[in-house]
Parts: structure tokens; C-alpha cells; sequence
């Protein structure tokens, strides 16, 4: 979802890298390097990877210093595919093998099963190399906060094939890990730990979790209450 519109939706995350590590000429450089090969309406490739501009979608970072705002630097990740509707590839299939049939191709009618075999599978690549050459791409594409003071990211999306796509990229381009946001890390103090300042979770391993089921003793007690007030009551 786009920061300026809609409900926000994100996961964030931290980089475990030493600050020192992270500088901004080198995060620029490293995105360049993995920006997105779009996929034309006449290739045959499925699928497309890489960094982008945040909103126009294009593999274009010469002005990323426009993008910066505070301590935040908003840049996009976009995947490219296509994709073949499985009926349709099976019907265009079975029209490519019975037109073969007619024109007495080897391997069509005769019970050589290589040879027929080898006939399908020439046949099966030949046809989704036409298909997707003909097929548009569908484009998805994700905005990326990353706060360059704590070094904290923020993924504006919070399905999980999308984040599965940022964390294998990222990795590819930079090679610092990841650590996920959850309630089991939310105590922990990542910008002291990076710095090399001792951390201690010690005083996390005490937490005891909330029990919010009704007291058995409840009904009890509240009868008990309530009969207390009607005899200290004054009814007449």
C-alpha cells in the first residue's frame, strides 16, 4: 500500500550490520547493481526481480536524494511475471498435438513412445514460448522505508510472498541478515546491541504472558455482592 494513500500496511525489520557498514553512496550503489529488468510484452521470460523508483516503478536512482526525507529514504522493489491460465495452456496444447496428428507427424500416431514423448516436449516448449511472448506482464510494486539512523526497514506490504521476495533480494544485493520485528524481539535494544553496548534480556525472560479468562469465581462473587447490597439497602 502506498504511503499516501489507504491504510497503512508494513512489516518492519532491522539490518544487523554495524552502522559503520551502512553508508548511503554504497546502499545507492548496491541497488543500481539489482535494479529491475522489466519484462517486455514480446519476451519469453516469467519473471523479474529488482529495485526501483518508489513510484514511478522504473529502474532509475539518479535522483534518490529526492527521495530522502529526514533520516528516511524511500526507494521501490518491483516483480515482473507472467502467466499462462493453466486451462487455456492445456486446450492450445491438446489443439497443437491433434493438428500434428493430421499432418502425420512422427511419434503422433505411431506407438514409439520416445519419439512421442520427445514430439510433446518440443511441442510444450514451442507453444509457451508463443504464449508468453504475447502475454502482458502483471507488475507488482512495493515501497521500502529505510530509516538511516537506526538502520530499521519498513515494507509497506504485509503479504508474506512479497516479503519472501524483499528478504531474498536484499540478502542477493547486500548480504547483512535480517531480524524481524515480533513481539519476542519488540525489547530488544538493536541500536545498542550494533553499537557494541552490552544488552541484557534478562529482565525479558521474567515476563509471565496475560491470562484473560474469566475467573471461575466470578458468578459467585458478583451474587454475593449484589446480595449484600439489597439487605444494606433501604427498600422502604
Amino acid at each position: 500500500m502506498s504511503l499516501g494513500a489507504g491504510a497503512l500496511a508494513l512489516r518492519r525489520v532491522q539490518i544487523l550490520a554495524s552502522p559503520k557498514d551502512v553508508r548511503f553512496t554504497d546502499i545507492i550503489k548496491k541497488l543500481k547493481s539489482r535494479s529491475i529488468t522489466p519484462l517486455g510484452v514480446d519476451e519469453e521470460r516469467e519473471h523479474s526481480l529488482g529495485w526501483c523508483h518508489p513510484y514511478s516503478g522504473e529502474p532509475d536512482f539518479d535522483s534518490a536524494h529526492n527521495h530522502l526525507y529526514g533520516q528516511a529514504f524511500v526507494f521501490g522493489l518491483r516483480s515482473d511475471s507472467k502467466r499462462i491460465p493453466g486451462t487455456y495452456f492445456r486446450l492450445q496444447m491438446k489443439n497443437a498435438l491433434e493438428a500434428l496428428q493430421k499432418k502425420g507427424k512422427a511419434g503422433a500416431k505411431s506407438g514409439d513412445r520416445n519419439q512421442g514423448k520427445k514430439l510433446r516436449d518440443a511441442t510444450r516448449d514451442r507453444l509457451k514460448q508463443e504464449l508468453l511472448r504475447g502475454t502482458l506482464p502483471s507488475v507488482r510494486l512495493t515501497e521500502v522505508v529505510w530509516h538511516l539512523d537506526s538502520n530499521e526497514l519498513w515494507i509497506m506490504s504485509a503479504s508474506q510472498s512479497v516479503f519472501d521476495d524483499f528478504e531474498k533480494i536484499f540478502l542477493e544485493t547486500f548480504a547483512w541478515p535480517l531480524a524481524h520485528y515480533n513481539p519476542g524481539t519488540l525489547g530488544v535494544d538493536f541500536n545498542r546491541m550494533l553499537h557494541g553496548t552490552n544488552v541484557s534480556l534478562e529482565k525479558n525472560l521474567e515476563i509471565i504472558p496475560a491470562d484473560f479468562r474469566a475467573d471461575p469465581h466470578a458468578p459467585a462473587l458478583a451474587q454475593k455482592t449484589a446480595a449484600a447490597a439489597l439487605e444494606s439497602a433501604d427498600l422502604f
